[in-house]
């Protein structure tokens, strides 16, 4: 009885004990495998940073995962443009920077924006990611408002003055023509001050800025006339006074100087047989300039 007793108790205690050990020496198994797998992780890792080769070790590594998410369709498959009319698709797939290799979780689209609005022809674009493998671009333009002409080159620019393109004069003659530093940048709000004066502006060949202060005008009949610093709408409105009461602007005249404070100053060209005597007495139709301007070198 004690030997059954004693069996007994074996056998009811055997299992747990043959099964614990089984478990205990399976974890010791993991323990030392995942060592082993941990030393060598470290020695390859140990052995590039010796050799110089972490950066290689890291882009092959990269590359592996890049190569697993196209292969998965997550790559760039589809690029969408809207907006675009002067940009030319080749300017922005070349900016945009993506191609069938290109991961799309990957893709910096605040970078592609950045490079897209580098083109001169666009002014904002937004790069969107539609998942799984589409890109969406979409462009804002510049619109050309002037032709500014410098150091005997002319450009397109918008109305912030920036320049969008080279360009002749005669490919846009609807466009105003501005020429000399600070032209572009200032000649929306030139033509601001002008848009009352529309018999005037109907005569304008272009305007001319000087010192990057003030304008000079000069009509299709060669006629100047030069601007004050500010209050140009006021000078033009005494301009326009003149013009009314004597046919200033029809007459054989060189120039108009509106630029002092108290007076408008002519200078005649050569005189001609059907000029008049009243042709030499305008001169004290006040202006609007809120300070005298010193001489350009006219006078």
């Amino acid at each position: 009885m004690p030997a059954l007793s004693g069996g007994r108790r074996l056998v009811s205690r055997g299992p747990k004990r043959i099964w614990l050990g089984r478990l205990a020496g399976e974890r010791t198994r993991g323990k030392w495998l995942g060592l082993i797998l941990l030393f060598l992780a470290s020695a390859v890792a140990y052995g590039a940073t010796i050799g110089g080769q972490t950066e290689r070790l890291f882009n092959a590594l990269t590359n592996g995962a890049a190569r697993i998410a196209v292969a998965g369709g997550f790559g760039v498959e589809r690029v969408t443009i809207e907006g675009h009319r002067h940009a030319s698709n080749v300017e922005i797939t070349a900016a945009l920077a993506a191609d069938p290799n290109t991961v799309m979780l990957g893709f910096d689209t605040d970078a592609a924006k950045a490079r897209l609005e580098a083109v001169p022809w666009i002014k904002h674009a937004r790069v969107m990611r539609l998942l799984p493998s589409t890109l969406q671009v979409v462009i804002e333009e510049r619109v050309p408002y002037a032709i500014w002409q410098s150091k005997g080159q002319t450009y397109v620019v918008d109305t912030e003055g920036a320049v969008i393109t080279p360009a002749l004069r005669e490919a846009y003659p609807q466009l105003p023509f501005v020429v000399g530093d600070g032209a572009g940048k200032h000649a929306k709000a030139l033509h601001v001050e002008l848009e009352d004066f529309d018999e005037l502006t109907a005569k304008l060949l272009a305007a001319l800025r000087v010192g990057d202060r003030r304008w000079t005008l000069k009509l299709v009949s060669g006629l100047e006339i030069m601007l004050p610093d500010d209050n140009i709408g006021e000078a033009l409105k005494s301009l326009t006074k003149l013009d009314r009461d004597r046919g200033l602007l029809d007459k054989n005249i060189a120039f108009v100087d509106l630029r002092l404070l108290d007076r408008v100053t002519v200078r005649l060209r050569e005189p001609t047989p059907a000029e008049t005597p009243d042709d030499a007495g305008i001169s004290d139709v006040p202006t609007a300039s809120t300070k005298p301007t010193p001489s350009d070198g006219k006078t």
